[in-house]
């Protein structure tokens, strides 16, 4: 439910979803109302957790501290409780399981808080009534601490364990900077070299090690696969994906990670224009940066576009631009009614996105 194997997984998480938004009255998650519920619905909504899902909101909260902040709506959350849940009473029944019990319980609580990691954070699109996923950065500390501890518990795994905490940790690298989070961003590089000095940061790239590579370049060059070979068209599609993904990002209220895609566009544009000869820039050089931007910005508020009018003033208000005109309801752009679906439960559709 919480990957993206089956090809039914976006239904499955919609119908999870369904169940979760009962549960948390159509809300971000409260655990403190569930735990001492001061109304009717409170109480019935309590009492559907804990008999219907057999879940303690108590144990969620402590095993939300202990591993999250966890997004409750959301599958992989539900498997680190049962897991968490799993090592409470093997504790209490240390007589009746193996260690490779115990193993086997850690691997499911590290890869689901992976996985959580990547994208076990729900973004409200208000305007196409749907939910994005995004990375759940805040419990970067917490899944390196659970990758590190499966290391040292699971000897025969050990090496493999360890190939994919530092995957983890370029992954956390490169989504700090993405969303602007710089300064994390540099302490957790700085492990990075630390702790795998001699393990290349790019794929059939053996230079590519932690003292060879600044925070930027290494940023840039996940965008741009090789930054040095990149042709001028590639160059120029590169750099228009990443400001159409920050005026995205900005509609939905995503300052911090708009604010990430615009600066990795300015890296990639300098990066790329400072590998030209002078005498070829008028050839192979790209219009100024400014000139993209505004180029990306008209075409996104451009009205016969598909990004929708509640949308567009959102923008135009971050960018300080003259409001626009409203359309005709009747109009092809104005908003469209919700889903059967999403009459029945009053909240919003869950799509898949990438982080």
């Amino acid at each position: 439910m919480g990957a993206n194997l089956d090809d039914a997984s976006v239904y499955y998480k919609q119908q999870w979803a369904n169940e979760m938004a009962v549960v948390f009255a159509k809300q971000k998650p409260n655990l403190d109302e569930l735990i001492n519920p001061q109304t009717a619905d409170q109480t019935n909504r309590a009492r559907l957790l804990t008999q219907k899902y057999k879940m303690d909101p108590v144990f969620m909260k402590e095993v939300d501290k202990e591993y999250g902040p966890l997004e409750w709506r959301l599958p992989e959350s539900h498997a680190v409780y049962w897991a968490a849940k799993g090592l409470e009473v093997a504790r209490k029944n240390p007589a009746k399981i193996k260690a490779d019990d115990l193993i086997t319980l850690r691997r499911v609580i590290y890869q689901s808080m992976q996985l959580s990691f990547q994208r076990g954070r729900l973004i409200a699109n208000p305007f196409l009534k749907v939910f994005d996923f995004g990375p759940n950065l805040d419990i970067i500390p917490k899944v390196s601490a659970a990758y590190e501890q499966a290391a040292e518990e699971d000897a025969p795994n050990r090496e493999h364990i360890l190939t994919a905490h530092r995957n983890f940790v370029k992954d956390a690298v490169y989504f700090l900077y993405e969303h602007n989070r710089l300064k994390e961003a540099a302490q957790w590089y700085k492990y990075l070299g630390e702790k795998y000095p001699n393990k290349p940061l790019l794929d059939n790239k053996p230079e590519s090690l932690p003292k060879n590579l600044s925070l930027d370049d290494y940023a840039v060059s996940r965008i741009t696969e090789d930054v040095n070979d990149l042709g001028k068209d590639r160059a120029q599609a590169a750099i228009e994906g990443l400001i159409q993904s920050s005026y995205v990002n900005m509609t939905v209220d995503e300052d911090d990670r708009a604010a990430g895609f615009m600066l990795l566009a300015r890296k990639v544009y300098d990066g790329y224009m400072s590998r030209i000869p002078k005498e070829r820039i008028e050839v192979l050089g790209l219009p100024p940066f400014e000139e993209l931007t505004r180029k990306i910005r008209d075409r996104m508020l451009d009205p016969a576009n598909n990004l929708r009018f509640e949308a567009r003033a959102v923008l135009r208000t971050k960018l300080r631009l003259p409001p626009e005109s409203p359309p005709s309801m009747s109009g092809t752009n104005a908003p469209p009614g919700a889903s059967i679906s999403n009459q029945e439960t009053n909240a919003p559709s869950v799509r898949a996105s990438t982080p």
